[in-house]
């Protein structure tokens, strides 16, 4: 019975646990390069390093951690160039719909001087 017990309550924790380990989104930028690197969908630490590895993978050589976060949705990058021609990216993590989170990207991106934005990048984290 003990052992019982033990099993429920093991198997409840990772229950009610594991939506929340397995639901990070990252996104890292080399200003640098205009590098950029994400990740979502792993635990916390996982993601994060997924996500710095990659905008290294892509030729950064300084990635900076835009922004994390552990809230389930849609995600979104858009890229654009400021008035220098250096690259400018505005991030959206954790919306409800595709739509919400491209324009807030867009509109991130729009704050950091970026022009000729356009979205690059785009996923569900379920």
């Amino acid at each position: 019975m003990k052992k019982t017990i033990s099993a429920i309550f093991v198997f409840l924790l990772f229950f009610i646990i594991s939506p929340r380990v397995f639901s990070q989104s990252a996104v890292y930028f080399c200003s640098e390069t205009g590098a950029y690197g994400f990740s979502y969908g792993f635990s916390s630490s996982e993601t994060l390093t997924k996500a710095y590895n990659a905008c290294l993978s892509y030729g950064g050589t300084k990635p900076v951690l835009v922004t994390s976060t552990d809230k389930k949705g849609f995600g979104a990058i858009a890229l654009g160039n400021d008035a220098n021609g250096n690259r400018v990216i505005g991030v959206a993590l954790g919306y409800s719909n595709s739509g919400d989170a491209k324009n807030e990207a867009i509109k991130q991106c729009q704050n950091y001087g970026g022009s000729g934005v356009y979205i690059s990048d785009t996923w569900n984290d379920k």
